[in-house]
């Protein structure tokens, strides 16, 4: 696939097929992850591979509990986060949740690099004729270590991005977009 039609194609996707990612497929957007830049070559994203339904739905269930009382939701969400619905992963197979060793003062150049890493998978899931997201309201699972070290994130590590992968279910359509320039000097 070329690189801008991968690029201008590739949307969230938040409706999936019952169908598992295969393992070949998982470790080509692992490696596609591992190749992003990162500051000083630091590399510092670790990934957290979940394929079990049973433990996806009871993040899932997990983060709605936390969402609900830590900040208002508006009321067309309300609902689906009473709801038993997988609202926050949408029945995607595949969950990897990209961490990070806690640091104050490479805060944020770590969140920046797993960000890159993140895109970097995103692209290679679409090349693959998968469908991803970013689900931030995921992140609220910092505030819960015992569930993380459930699924072996250390206390001393950071969520940065959950993010999601399967087979989709719908197909959008890429509306054109334009660069929003600032300045130009």
């Amino acid at each position: 696939m070329e690189l801008d039609a991968c690029i201008m194609g590739r949307r969230s996707i938040r409706s999936y097929k019952d169908q598992a990612v295969p393992r070949d497929v998982v470790n080509k957007i692992l490696s596609a992850g591992s190749w992003a830049p990162s500051g000083m070559n630091g590399q510092p994203w670790r990934f957290t591979i979940v394929e079990n339904r049973e433990i996806i739905n009871k993040l899932s269930r997990r983060t709605k509990e936390l969402v609900t009382v830590k900040m208002p939701l508006p009321e067309n969400l309300q609902a689906a986060f009473k709801s038993d619905k997988d609202v926050v992963f949408y029945g995607a197979p595949l969950l990897i949740l990209v961490s990070v060793q806690k640091s104050e003062e490479w805060r944020t150049v770590n969140l920046l690099d797993c960000g890159l890493a993140a895109q970097n998978m995103f692209l290679a899931a679409y090349q693959a004729g998968l469908g991803s997201c970013f689900i931030g309201f995921a992140a609220f699972l910092n505030q819960d270590p015992k569930t993380l070290a459930e699924i072996g994130i250390p206390e001393d590590h950071e969520l940065v991005a959950p993010l999601i992968f399967g087979y989709p279910n719908e197909t959008h359509v890429s509306k054109s977009r334009e660069a929003k320039v600032l300045k130009w000097i």
